[in-house]
């Protein structure tokens, strides 16, 4: 198995992107379980009866608690970025041009019409990542707009680090995937070549090992049915 192949076009933005991807999901866990957001309080820090009333908004006749989201959303995020690092480790690392053109690993991505490709996958679960974890990041941005407003400097890692963690995944990610269409070229008419090659390889070795087990059996057959009646014919 080769490590880090970055000889090509393809490699290298494979890499770029597995590296944006682990990148951005580590400042996604380290941003929903440390309580270093504002005051030294997180998504989980219990606040104080004003501000969860200020988190409680009335829309039509159901209360809806941004406190509760934020976390939903939080741990949405957070099991959604331990996937996509787990996915971004092995692209980085494992997959090299000879994994795309198996011949098993090309036949899905043709059904499938590219979405297996590893650089769509990861955009795909990035940009899931980065939008859950972006709704928890902006609704503990409403719930405590006053108090942000008032002093920045009460803003910890944490706030700052999620930040960047979702605009990593949900902003730079899609630009690194844009820049990769417009540079690389489309991979799909030579995996269908290669599809096309291998089938019509597969029905020769196919035809001509039938030939070969039908043959011998019917020349001898027919030997053993002249040779007699050439016997007859000479007396």
């Amino acid at each position: 198995m080769k490590v880090l192949e970055l000889g090509d076009s393809i490699g290298r933005f494979r890499f770029a992107q597995s590296c944006v991807g682990l990148a951005g999901c580590l400042c996604v866990c380290y941003a929903v379980w440390t309580p270093f957001w504002l005051r030294d309080g997180g998504l989980w820090t219990e606040w104080n009866n004003t501000e969860h009333q200020q988190a409680g908004d009335h829309i039509g006749g159901i209360v809806f608690n941004a406190l509760e989201a934020e976390r939903v959303f939080g741990v949405l995020s957070f099991l959604m970025a331990v996937s996509t690092a787990a996915l971004c480790l092995v692209f980085a690392l494992c997959w090299t041009s000879e994994t795309v053109r198996s011949y098993s690993n090309t036949r899905s991505l043709l059904m499938a019409g590219q979405a297996l490709y590893p650089t769509t996958l990861l955009l795909l679960t990035m940009a899931c990542t980065g939008f859950f974890f972006l709704l928890s990041w902006s609704l503990f941005t409403y719930q405590h707009r006053e108090e942000i407003r008032q002093d920045f400097s009460l803003l910890g890692s944490s706030y700052w680090l999620g930040a960047l963690g979702w605009a990593l995944l949900f902003v730079v990610e899609p630009v690194v995937f844009l820049a990769e269409q417009c540079v690389v070229p489309d991979i799909l008419p030579d995996l269908e070549k290669a599809v096309e090659s291998w089938r019509v390889t597969s029905q020769r070795k196919f035809t001509h090992r039938s030939l070969s087990d039908g043959y011998h059996p019917a020349d001898s057959e027919n030997k053993n049915n002249i040779t007699p009646k050439r016997y007859m014919s000479a007396s």
